[in-house]
């Protein structure tokens, strides 16, 4: 139950950052090298207009003894689409850092992520307005955007049992986000504003195979500015995430639920939009039913279900200072397969097919080898 909230409340605070996927070791035993890389294919069809992203993920997480763990994520990406300029190569690089302590009966974890800017950057006005299309929440592309600045996250979760079937966690982390230039021939550079994160949250075993887990994260933006100039101030934002999960023998059923609701955000005058608050990032609740299910002992099946609602919002989401179009609600479902092949006690293949459909439909489809060393 402790080491489940401390990954869920670590994964929690990534996610409203930047990933460290693998960085968390929280055995007493030397845990395995794990490599993973795959192919991914992602097209949507939207208002008669296509969009499309073919992704190649590799991450890696290596230990560094029983306590310290090492990660590494990297992407290689092409998109296109309808009137769009086709844009590719790699994103930045993610390394990731985490050290595990007990103290007590509770553990802590202390983590570092590095977002390293090896990835495209100063794109061309039309590799830019391709990347903008890239960046809407709704399509949920692997690689949505290519290059940043130099970012550093340092983080700290703790969990404490209060009970022996309750466990509570805190966490918080720091966002420094550093300056670059997204599109070619600006003259000053751009800075995202940095971000602080605070979660808390709980698990509660319910009965001998069940686990109840919930948590919530709150963010707290600075300003994005344009050399020396505030350009954009975006709404503190509020993340509620509940989680069932069921171990059915060898078999395993996850419910999911998550609610995001950022607050308005501001833009001066200066960039022709009167400074008044607008709602740039959409509401969104995402809802999701997995259930894995072992066919034989080198043969799972995985079948999910899942309803993605977003708000409408006053300007776009995305690279928000640089856009003038409001988009408008969307509900979205999506269903899918997941299989995983053992080719080896070290090796397995998985494959992945989406399919989407409501306001706009579209799939994305793919698979990799996922390695233990």
């Amino acid at each position: 139950m402790k080491r489940l909230l401390l990954s869920l409340l670590l994964m929690g605070l990534a996610a409203e950052g930047f990933a460290q996927d693998g960085a968390l070791y929280l055995s007493s035993q030397q845990p395995p090298v794990r490599i993973s890389i795959g192919a991914l294919y992602q097209s949507y069809s939207n208002d008669d207009s296509d969009i499309s992203e073919f992704s190649i993920p590799v991450s890696m997480s290596v230990p560094l003894g029983r306590s310290l763990g090492l990660s590494l994520i990297a992407n290689q990406a092409s998109a296109t689409g309808d009137n769009l300029e086709s844009v590719s190569g790699l994103s930045d690089v993610q390394v990731g850092l985490s050290y595990y302590q007990s103290v007590g009966k509770g553990s802590i974890v202390f983590s570092f992520g590095a977002n390293l800017p090896s990835g495209k950057r100063e794109l061309t006005t039309d590799e830019f307005e391709t990347s903008i299309f890239l960046s809407q929440h709704f399509y949920n592309f692997r690689v949505p955007g290519f290059g940043q600045g130099f970012n550093l996250s340092p983080g700290i979760v703790v969990a404490f049992p209060v009970s022996e079937n309750v466990v509570f966690g805190v966490g918080a982390s720091y966002q420094l986000k550093g300056s670059y230039k997204p599109q070619e021939g600006m003259q000053d550079d751009y800075t995202p504003g940095n971000e602080i994160l605070f979660t808390g949250g709980f698990d509660v075993r319910a009965g001998r195979t069940s686990n109840l887990s919930a948590d919530v994260t709150f963010t707290l933006y600075d300003s994005d500015t344009l050399g020396d100039l505030d350009i954009y101030s975006s709404g503190n934002k509020l993340t509620a995430t509940v989680q069932w999960l069921s171990y059915l023998r060898v078999n395993v059923l996850r419910l999911v639920a998550r609610y995001r609701s950022p607050a308005k955000s501001s833009r001066p005058a200066v960039l022709g939009v009167a400074n008044e608050a607008l709602r740039t990032l959409p509401t969104q609740l995402w809802l999701l039913g997995s259930y894995r299910h072992q066919l034989s002992p080198t043969l799972h099946v995985g079948v999910l279900a899942q309803a993605r609602l977003f708000g409408e919002t006053d300007a776009p989401a995305g690279i928000t200072p640089f856009g003038s179009e409001f988009f408008e609600s969307k509900t979205l479902f999506d269903i899918g397969l997941t299989p995983e092949l053992a080719l080896s006690d070290n090796v397995a293949l998985r494959v992945r097919f989406l399919y989407t459909l409501g306001d706009f439909t579209g799939f994305e489809t793919g698979g990799g080898l996922a390695i233990e060393l």
